[in-house]
């Protein structure tokens, strides 16, 4: 009977430790210090992440949706600018990007590296928010429910003889979290 209390009392305290970090329902929100992006650029400053499962149509599945918030609107070139949010998603390092070279020049989309895919999700920017949104009907089998760990986002300017092919420019900016967000 005493080891059994034990055991039960030592699955409460491993509980409570380890209750802080693990985000379940609803969205997860984090903030970035505002003005702390290399060189002073708004444009390039994050201020928060936001990841959330929710109906964004009438019909049809929940969608993942990650949105950067920065601190200016993004730029619009002349150089290539990359905003980015990058998870591991049930094991899997997923990039979401966001690739701007003019305001009409842009390319997005959402990389499974483990599985070498690219996804189309849809990508929005609203004002100072860049929102990429994917179906969860989008991912493959074994991705539509989970978690998503190692969440980090970043923005950069690219190399320019390469661009988005090959990312890599200096990071302006860095915004991680040790949550982990279930969906």
């Amino acid at each position: 009977m005493h080891r059994i209390r034990t055991a039960a009392l030592l699955c409460v305290a491993l509980a409570a430790l380890f209750a802080g970090s693990v985000q379940a329902a609803g969205p997860l929100t984090y903030a970035d210090a505002k003005g702390d992006a290399v060189g002073g650029r708004a444009s390039m400053d994050i201020v928060s992440v936001t990841i959330d499962k929710r109906q964004v149509n009438e019909r049809g599945p929940k969608s993942l949706v990650l949105e950067l918030e920065l601190a200016a609107p993004p730029e619009t070139g002349p150089q290539l600018t990359t905003y980015e949010i990058e998870t591991v998603m049930n094991g899997c390092r997923v990039f979401a990007h966001f690739h701007r070279g003019s305001a009409y020049d842009e390319a997005a989309f959402l990389y499974m590296y483990c599985r070498g895919r690219f996804l189309r999700p849809e990508v929005t920017v609203d004002k100072n928010v860049v929102q990429w949104t994917i179906s969860l009907n989008e991912l493959p089998e074994g991705y539509r429910t989970g978690a998503l760990g190692s969440i980090r986002a970043s923005t950069s300017i690219d190399e320019p003889a390469y661009g988005y092919f090959l990312t890599g420019g200096p990071v302006f900016d860095l915004a991680t979290t040790d949550k982990t967000w279930s969906y």
